[in-house]
């Protein structure tokens, strides 16, 4: 069996409110104009992803939440299909990323949550940490400083909160060059 529609037409067109099944098994259900998802639907796929949200001329533009079948989850905003603008992704291991997107990749100020307490909060480029930021660990530990391509480089501070103790460094590539002050805290 192919693709097929049942739903509203006028013209004959899909318009209005129908559903729309994939001859590859996905389903989309909700709101059509001029034969393209338009307004509000829901969309699932056979490996059990699932996108609920706004469409605008065919594609997901606007307000939505996308599950996938591994257990990931977006809410946010997309443009084209693509996450962008502010939105919180969701891993399946518990981490947690919410911030700014641009077509799916973290871009702009974000912050990322590990399960295990770490987080960083700071400017991303395609994903990494870019910019200025601060990484901060369960014990207490904080990097504040430059990034590039994910890793430490440039100057940061650095304070350990055992030795009560800031110390600014330079960085290189995520490896501690040399240290330039320390001030007690």
């Amino acid at each position: 069996m192919g693709d097929y529609y049942i739903g509203e037409w006028i013209d004959g067109k899909a318009n209005g409110k129908g559903k729309f099944i994939n001859k590859n098994g996905s389903v989309y259900e909700g709101e059509w104009k001029n034969d393209k998802q338009n307004g509000e639907g829901r969309e699932i796929w056979p490996d059990g992803s699932e996108y609920i949200g706004s469409y605008e001329n065919g594609a997901k533009n606007g307000f939505g939440e996308f599950k996938w079948g591994g257990g990931n989850v977006y809410i946010g905003n997309f443009v084209n299909n693509d996450m962008c603008g502010k939105g919180k992704y969701i891993f399946g291991d518990k981490r947690v990323y919410e911030g700014m997107w641009d077509k799916n990749k973290m871009n702009g100020f974000g912050r990322f949550e590990w399960p295990d307490g770490k987080v960083f909060e700071g400017e991303y480029i395609d994903d990494k940490k870019n910019g200025f930021g601060t990484f901060s660990w369960p014990d207490g530990r904080i990097y504040k400083g430059k990034w590039k391509n994910g890793k430490q480089h440039g100057e940061g501070d650095y304070y350990n909160p055992n030795k009560k103790e800031w110390k600014k460094g330079l960085w290189e590539y995520g490896k501690r060059i040399k240290w330039i002050e320390t001030r007690l805290n």
